[in-house]
């Protein structure tokens, strides 16, 4: 990679990024395909996420990933967005608007089609075994993938939060969705029978904040998804295996949304696999 005064600049923006592999997962898609371009992360303290947007927008900024704790804000901020961004009402990827009058970005989120394409990847027959679905958690994230489930015809889908008024947010925003609400302390409640868990939330993160529900109340064939991937096993993930239920860590949807964003900014699909296989060899998978 020869970076000039002329280079294309691309960025990861949240709070915060030192911990991401995307900079490592786009440029070495960007080197693959021989593009002029670098893709680098930026973190923006909460107070200035929409003064920081409109100056890199106006510096020359090409696309960015947006992550925790902006995706919803990013929506807020950008000049139009893709009906899926409306629909799962955050933005996980941002690129320059049209037109010469154009004073910032377009968004759209391909974190819920991400989501699917690794579970697709990974989890064989998915799709006719989820009729009981479990989400915990409720930001931008959840509602992601809350929309991602329901437009692929999941019915039966539990939305588990500590703030209920977010979660009833959240599950309105979803038209023609039966989405049944519970607190905190129903987890265990909300788990049985299920034959899909998903934590939503950054619970486990770093290791910190472990989330253990028991998985013996679940479908014997339930799949149990951790957004997180730092750790590559987290407690949530080890305390499935200890009911033998099949355990999926966050990095393949790290990589199938981040393959999605790659193409909106350059049109051309990169290879997942091979994203996928740079991202373990990284973390020594």
């Amino acid at each position: 990679m020869k970076i000039s005064g002329s280079t294309p600049l691309y960025a990861l923006l949240g709070s915060p990024v030192s911990h991401s592999l995307s900079p490592l997962l786009q440029n070495g898609w960007i080197n693959e395909h021989g593009f002029d371009a670098v893709y680098v992360g930026l973190a923006i303290a909460s107070d200035y996420f929409e003064s920081a947007l409109e100056g890199l927008f106006h510096a020359g900024l090409q696309g960015a990933n947006v992550t925790t704790p902006f995706k919803e804000r990013a929506k807020a901020a950008c000049m139009t967005c893709s009906p899926d961004a409306l629909k799962a009402g955050s933005v996980n990827c941002l690129f320059r608007a049209l037109g010469e009058k154009a004073t910032g970005f377009s968004g759209t989120s391909t974190d819920g089609a991400g989501f699917l394409a690794d579970l697709d990847a990974r989890a064989n027959g998915w799709r006719e075994r989820s009729g009981h679905v479990v989400i915990l958690g409720a930001g931008g994230a959840a509602r992601s993938m809350l929309y991602a489930l329901s437009s692929a015809g999941t019915k039966g889908i539990h939305l588990v939060n500590r703030n209920l008024s977010r979660a009833r947010d959240t599950a309105a925003t979803i038209e023609g969705a039966k989405v049944h609400i519970h607190g905190w302390a129903d987890i265990e409640a909300s788990l049985r029978g299920a034959s899909l868990v998903i934590n939503a939330t950054s619970a486990g993160f770093g290791g910190l904040d472990p989330l253990q529900p028991d998985f013996s109340v679940t479908g014997a064939d339930c799949i149990v998804y951790d957004s997180v991937y730092a750790p590559r096993e987290t407690a949530f993930l080890r305390a499935a295996k200890q009911h033998k239920r099949q355990a999926l860590d966050g990095l393949g949807m790290l990589v199938g949304q981040g393959a999605l964003a790659f193409e909106t900014w350059f049109g051309v699909r990169p290879d997942i696999k091979a994203g996928l296989l740079r991202l373990e060899a990284s973390l020594g998978s």
